[in-house]
């Protein structure tokens, strides 16, 4: 298949995406639960609910990133890809509402 050099390159690319989004999640989380917490309590217990369940989308991020690229399927890697920029996009335009919302 034309894409198999491309590999490696794309699952390096999976990686800094991957990381771009843990990043972006962990960060993004108390303002997605800003809005639905009434006191700090409820706020630090969701956030860090939040956080342990990005912890287990990147583990998934990374497992089907490593089976893809081990198993030469360019096709699933091309897929794990889209499905984290499509993650790191909805992340960004719910957190900016949010911040604009909280204003």
């Amino acid at each position: 298949m034309a894409i198999d050099p491309y590999l490696p390159h794309i699952f390096a690319f999976n990686i800094l995406l991957t990381i771009i989004d843990a990043t972006i999640g962990y960060h993004a989380a108390p303002i997605l639960v800003r809005t639905a917490a009434a006191d700090e309590e409820a706020l630090e217990s969701a956030a860090k609910t939040i956080r342990t369940m990005l912890a287990l989308v990147v583990a998934l991020y990374s497992f089907f990133s490593c089976l893809a690229y081990f198993r030469q399927k360019p096709l699933l890697l091309l897929i794990v890809t889209a499905v984290i920029v499509a993650d790191i996009i909805a992340q960004i335009i719910v957190s900016r509402k949010m911040k604009n919302r909280g204003r």
